[in-house]
């Protein structure tokens, strides 16, 4: 691997650290290109060759979680319970929490809206026993807000229980 290359990444990997630990002291809005080059210990230069301003970092971020999510949806195509779907995007969160629970403050509502169309049309792949749209719609959209409340820490339990209580209600739902 070329040294130059190898330096775009970790300059990169500075900037997006540098981003997120000052995401848990402040709002996005309240961050400056030399706040993070600052904590970063690098130039306005090298910031500029990768981002033009703070949310380029943050949309970079998002993206690859977004992309990482439809690859693990992708991949449960063939995937005929909805248990099996839940145990595959409980354990794809797990995995990503820490990510998500940086940048859930700052995801635009768009995004929101996008994960859940997204699970709207894996969870009417599956076999739910003639459960109508409107049931998986409400179902999707109160988990959602079940995790969002988790991952902002707005609720007094663990992801054990988030967990287990989706399951239990997935369950009255459709099964």
């Amino acid at each position: 691997m070329k040294a130059k290359y190898k330096n775009a990444i970790r300059s990169k990997m500075l900037i997006r650290n540098a981003l997120i630990t000052l995401l848990n002291k402040k709002p996005l809005s309240d961050i400056s290109v030399t706040d993070i080059v600052k904590f970063a210990d690098i130039n306005r230069g090298t910031f500029y060759n990768h981002y033009s301003n703070p949310l380029d970092i943050l949309e970079e971020i998002k993206n690859e979680l977004m992309e990482k999510l439809s690859v693990v949806l992708k991949n449960s195509k063939n995937t005929s319970s909805i248990d099996d779907l839940l145990d595959i995007i409980n354990s794809y969160f797990l995995e990503n929490e820490k990510d998500y629970k940086i940048i859930v403050n700052a995801i635009p509502y768009s995004v929101v809206e996008k994960i859940k169309h997204n699970f709207i049309e894996e969870i009417t792949k599956i076999d739910l026993n003639g459960t109508s749209l409107v049931t998986v719609h409400f179902a999707v959209n109160g988990l959602v807000g079940l995790y969002l409340d988790y991952l902002k820490d707005n609720v007094p339990f663990s992801y054990q229980e988030v967990i287990k209580s989706s399951k239990e209600i997935i369950h009255k739902l459709f099964l």
